[in-house]
């Protein structure tokens, strides 16, 4: 093991145990600062990726997880085109949901012991790097409690993230033990260890990009090392050493590249057009790395969803800052180049693992993430250690340590500060959106999302309508126009219109949605949801079908379809299946699920199926203990099979919650008296 310059070589023993100790506080810290995010619940991607994908359920083939894409068996309709082939994710969720169910808690769990696994990995690859513990021990700490990664260990959905750099990680880890193995005595013996450790290496990065595409980039960062810890030989020769331990690397890449076209039809789409010139791309991804380095700097006012401005040209006051961050990044580089090998590649660590990141097409909606931050923060940390290292050496050697730990300390302190701040807001949909809302009032996303959690009084309806009609003129006015974020607020719109009665102007609404998304699969489902409202049945059920031909998952159009079939057809067992149908597809606990329960369990009653219409109506009132309508069809039932006692503790129940509830009031008068 390297030492220190004028440090006294640890025994072995020793050396071992502070080693231990390092990596035991280091679990203590993680495991600290996230506690207070284990609670945490489901938040935005995750009700669909993981609990209503009936992909996650128990007895579901294991085989889409590996043959489409994330979305691809998560949205309704058809396949849609995605970039996001993650099968390592999905079968991630899948075995913990069929250990614990879908509580949050358990997958929050894996998400912070996967964390864990990143942080110790980290703190083992810095030794590995700086032969120096507490060295190492410092960048790894960093690591563990930069605020920047709060979003990927308490948002369920960025799980590959985490999965992806725990692989990552772990190759490149071996890929270094490989490595020491070249400048060993080469006996039969070694050879075999090395031959092993790039055999690992190379499984790990075929893993890591199962997790996540970003570990596309591994070949050029093990290129990058290479380059940047040789010191002989011209440029050009450099070059050929760097890449020659990187092939194999490209070989597992391109096998992966083959699978990815293989299942997706195409390596890389885009997501989005911004109708950006080469130019304006040119200065926005530079631009949009020194917001991520600014972000790592400084994390603060952290935020979920960040209003993505290209820059567009010379005259904008950003494209000079542009040049000048383009200039001092590569005087930094060649100036640690010659100096400071490794701080040289810590440096670049950041640059390399960021490219995925910035093709601003391909990332989706949302370009700037502080997920996509996991990774090149391993870079950073080691970076910014190896730079506070450099200059303690200004310090005198009687207060280095001091001032060195203080400094840790103070940095730690602050970042654990923030972190457990901002676990709170991830808590539900209403805690992260209402606070995204504060940061990001421009984004249509945003306004969009806070608009749907109101509630479904008048004032509620009044507020929703306030963000939707917000949401639509900030997406109009965006360059290119978002008419993606136009139709979902006009969605919105028209469903307040109908709850208020003004079905006309309801319809004419969601035609607003057919300009805005022709291919939009929902429409035609929503439009017969008015219908229904407004009692135009034959109409409804024709438009309802429609919707239902068109994607079969589509639980509201079937639970509209049951109530059709059961109250304006009396055809009770076509009603009982589509409400079993609409079930299947929404297990998410929410008020839907719980009055399609209801419904069920009230088309069971009519059909003298009393044990089974309790057990729906059991569930109704599990999820909504305070709704009176639950409570009294339970305790109906109960007293259809002679369970009065029950039958009059659920009539009294609903009364305390509603005490002029009338239904309630009168099937506990029909009670026989005790």
């Amino acid at each position: 093991m390297q030492t220190a310059q004028g440090s006294v070589p640890l025994g072995p023993n020793r050396s071992k145990l502070r080693v231990v100790i390092a990596a035991a506080l280091l679990c203590v810290l993680v495991m600290g600062v996230y506690a207070n995010g284990i609670g945490n619940g489901f938040v935005w991607d995750d009700h669909k990726q993981v609990v209503m994908n009936k992909h996650m359920q128990a007895g579901a083939s294991l085989g889409p997880l590996f043959s489409a894409p994330d979305w691809g068996f998560t949205q309704r309709g058809s396949p849609t085109q995605s970039n996001y082939y993650r099968p390592l994710q999905m079968l991630t969720y899948r075995v913990v949901a069929a250990a614990f169910g879908f509580q949050a808690s358990a997958f929050h769990s894996v998400s912070l012991v996967l964390h864990i696994a990143a942080v110790l990995l980290a703190f083992a690859i810095f030794r590995e790097l700086a032969g120096r513990i507490g060295a190492a021990f410092a960048a790894a700490a960093l690591f563990a409690l930069h605020p920047i990664h709060s979003e990927a260990v308490d948002w369920v959905s960025a799980l590959n993230e985490i999965g992806c750099t725990v692989f990552l990680l772990f190759a490149f880890l071996f890929f270094c033990l490989a490595q020491r193995a070249v400048t060993e005595a080469a006996d039969r013996s070694r050879r075999r260890r090395r031959a092993l450790a790039f055999t690992v290496s190379c499984l790990a990065f075929a893993a890591a990009l199962l997790w996540k595409e970003t570990a596309i980039i591994f070949p050029l960062l093990v290129a990058t090392y290479v380059f940047c810890m040789s010191k002989e030989g011209s440029l050009l020769h450099r070059i050929g050493d760097a890449t020659k331990p990187s092939l194999p690397y490209w070989g597992v890449l391109g096998a992966y590249l083959f699978l990815r076209f293989r299942v997706l039809g195409f390596v890389v789409t885009n997501q989005r057009n911004w109708g950006l010139t080469h130019l304006q791309l040119a200065l926005t991804i530079p631009d949009l790395v020194l917001r991520y380095w600014v972000k790592l700097l400084m994390p603060i006012h952290l935020n979920a969803y960040y209003v993505f401005l290209p820059v567009r040209g010379f005259s904008d006051p950003r494209s000079v800052v542009v040049i000048l961050f383009v200039i001092l990044a590569l005087s930094a580089f060649m100036y640690s180049r010659q100096r400071a090998a490794l701080a040289a590649f810590a440096f670049l660590w950041v640059f390399v693992t960021l490219i995925p990141v910035l093709n601003v097409y391909a990332v989706g909606r949302n370009v700037f993430g502080e997920r996509y931050l996991y990774l090149p923060s391993v870079g950073f940390c080691l970076f910014m250690v190896l730079l506070a290292e450099g200059a303690a050496r200004w310090v005198s050697v009687r207060f280095r340590a001091t001032v060195s730990a203080s400094a840790l300390i103070i940095v730690l302190i602050f970042f654990a500060v923030q972190t457990i701040s901002r676990n709170s807001d991830w808590k539900d949909d209403s805690s992260l959106f209402t606070r995204t809302l504060e940061s990001s009032p421009n984004a249509p996303f945003v306004q969009n999302m806070v608009a749907a959690m109101q509630t479904n009084d008048p004032a509620g309806q009044a507020n929703a309508e306030d963000h939707y009609l917000r949401g639509i003129s900030l997406a109009e006015n965006e360059t290119p126009p978002d008419r993606w974020e136009i139709a979902v607020a006009n969605a919105g719109l028209a469903s307040i219109y109908a709850t208020r009665g003004d079905f006309d102007r309801a319809l004419r609404t969601l035609d607003q949605v057919r300009i805005a998304d022709p291919a939009n699969p929902e429409v035609d489902g929503e439009e017969g949801l008015i219908l229904v409202q407004a009692g135009r049945w034959t109409e409804a059920q024709a438009a309802l079908r429609k919707a239902i031909a068109i994607d079969p998952r589509n639980e509201n159009a079937l639970n509209a379809l049951g109530l059709m079939a059961w109250q304006h057809g009396n055809h009770l067992d076509e009603a009982a299946d589509f409400f079993a149908r609409a079930l299947a597809i929404h297990t998410d606990v929410d008020d839907f699920n719980a009055s399609v329960h209801s419904n069920l369990g009230a088309v069971y009653g009519e059909q003298r199926r009393f044990s089974d219409a309790i057990s729906q109506f059991e569930i109704a009132v599990r999820i909504s203990p305070t709704d009176p309508g639950y409570l009294t069809n339970l305790a109906a039932a109960f007293a259809a099979i002679g369970r009065i006692s029950d039958a009059r503790a659920k009539f009294e129940a609903a009364l305390a919650v509603a005490p002029d509830y009338g239904p309630a009031r009168d099937g506990l008068q029909r009670l026989p008296h005790p």
